[in-house]
C-alpha cells in the first residue's frame, strides 16, 4: 500500500527545537521508505470530534510536545501528519486501521492524538485484521460500550483459536464507581477481564506496572485525570488521577515488552483556556517516549538463565505455581499451566502476587487468565 494515500501532512515548522532536531522526521509527499529507516515511534493525528475534519487538538499537543527537552536516549520518531477523514466515522477508522497495519508491519509503535476515544476502534480493527492477540488497557474514569465495543466482547467470547484467546484481555485502570453502571462491571467480571478503581490505582500505582508491561494497546483518556490537572478534558471530574500519576502510568506503558499502540484522547480545547490539558497530554507522550527509550526487553522463556524460578505448591489447586524474577531488573512474572493445552502462559506480575502465593492465596490475575483460556 502507499502510506501517503491515507495521510495529510502536517506543518513541520511548528517550532524550532532540540526535540525535533534530535528525534523527529516529518513525512512529506516524497514517500519515506520505512523499511530503510529505523523509526521506533510514529505520531498520527486524528480528528477533534467523531465526524469533524479539524485537527486542532493534534496540532496543539504536537506544538507542546516538540518544545520539551529531548528524551534520555536516541529515539527515532516519524510524524505521519493527520489521517485523511472518510465520508463518516467508520470510514475514518478504516483509514486509521490501514495506516496502523502498515506501521505495525515495520514494528513501529504508533501514537494517536485526537479529540475522542471513539477513534480507538480504528486501532482495534487493525489488530483484528492482522489476527494479532490483543491486550488492551484503557486508562479512563469510565467504562462504557464505546470503550468495550460490542464486537470486541463478542469477538473475545467466540474465538476458538487458542493462541488468540490465550492472550486476549481488556483492562481498565482508574475507573470511578459512580460513573460505571453495575451492568458494565458485570460484563468485565463475567468475561474475566480486569478493572481497577481509582482508589486502588492511587494507593498502589506501582502494581500497575506489570499490567501495562503486558499491554499491546493503551487508550489514555484525559477524562481519567482530575479537573484541576486537566480542565480541558472532554468529560472532566473533580476526582481522578493527578498529572504526576498520569505520567507515571505512561512511563510504565512505554516500558511494555509488547506495546504497539498508544492513544491520547478526550481533549476539549474550548475548556482548556490556559492549554493546561494540552501540556499534560504532551508530557504524557514524553514520558511514554522516555519509557520506550529506556526499556529492557526481557521474557522468562527467552533467556531463562537471566531469571530465578520459584515453585510454590498450592494446596487448593493441587499444582505448583511458578514465578520468575529477573536477575537484571527484579521484575516478576508468573506461569499459568493448562493440562489440556500444549503450552503454558507467562504473565507479568508483581512481587505482591508472589507473596500472596506464598500464603496459599492464588493471585486474582492468575485466576482471571486461567478462566479466560480454560
Amino acid at each position: 500500500m502507499e502510506l501517503t494515500d491515507f495521510l495529510n501532512f502536517t506543518d513541520n515548522n511548528l517550532v524550532d527545537s532540540s526535540f525535533i532536531s534530535k528525534h523527529v522526521t516529518f513525512l512529506t509527499s516524497n514517500s519515506i521508505h520505512l523499511e530503510k529507516q529505523n523509526f521506533q515511534v510514529a505520531i498520527l493525528g486524528v480528528p477533534d470530534e467523531e465526524n469533524a475534519n479539524t485537527f486542532e487538538v493534534a496540532y496543539q499537543v504536537r506544538n507542546q510536545l516538540y518544545q520539551l527537552a529531548t528524551v534520555s536516549n536516541n529515539l527515532s520518531i516519524i510524524d505521519l501528519g493527520n489521517i485523511k477523514v472518510g465520508s463518516n466515522h467508520a470510514d475514518t477508522c478504516i483509514n486509521i486501521s490501514e495506516v496502523f497495519q502498515e506501521i505495525n508491519r515495520h514494528t513501529i509503535i504508533i501514537v494517536l492524538i485526537g479529540g475522542t476515544s471513539k477513534f480507538n476502534f480504528g486501532s482495534y480493527l487493525a489488530y483484528q485484521k492482522n489476527g494479532q492477540p490483543l491486550n488492551m488497557v484503557s486508562i479512563d474514569s469510565r467504562i462504557s460500550r464505546e470503550v468495550i465495543p460490542e464486537c470486541v466482547v463478542k469477538h473475545a467470547r467466540s474465538l476458538d483459536d487458542e493462541n488468540s484467546l490465550s492472550f486476549f484481555n481488556y483492562i481498565n485502570i482508574g475507573y470511578q464507581s459512580y460513573f460505571v453502571p453495575q451492568s458494565v462491571l458485570d460484563i468485565v467480571d463475567d468475561s474475566y477481564y480486569e478493572a481497577y478503581r481509582l482508589g486502588t490505582v492511587r494507593n498502589n500505582i506501582q502494581d500497575m506496572e506489570p499490567i501495562l508491561r503486558d499491554s499491546n494497546f493503551v487508550n489514555f483518556s484525559l477524562n481519567s485525570v482530575k479537573h484541576s490537572d486537566a480542565p480541558g478534558a472532554g468529560n472532566s471530574s473533580p476526582n481522578g488521577l493527578s498529572g504526576y500519576e498520569a505520567c507515571q502510568l505512561s512511563f510504565y506503558a512505554g516500558h511494555s515488552n509488547r506495546i504497539s499502540s498508544l492513544g491520547i484522547f478526550d481533549i476539549a480545547l474550548l475548556n482548556d483556556i490556559h492549554r493546561t490539558t494540552v501540556k499534560l497530554a504532551a508530557q504524557v507522550i514524553w514520558y511514554f517516549c522516555e519509557g520506550l527509550a529506556n526499556r529492557i526487553l526481557e521474557e522468562p522463556d527467552s533467556k531463562p538463565q537471566n531469571f530465578t524460578k520459584y515453585l510454590i505448591y498450592n494446596n487448593n489447586s493441587k499444582q505448583d505455581l511458578a514465578f520468575y524474577q529477573s536477575n537484571l531488573t527484579n521484575r516478576w512474572w508468573m506461569e499459568i499451566s493448562f493440562s489440556a493445552k500444549s503450552h503454558n502462559v507467562v504473565l507479568a506480575c508483581s512481587e505482591n502476587d508472589y507473596e500472596l502465593a506464598c500464603k496459599q492465596e492464588i493471585p486474582d490475575r492468575w485466576w482471571r487468565m486461567f478462566h479466560r483460556i480454560q
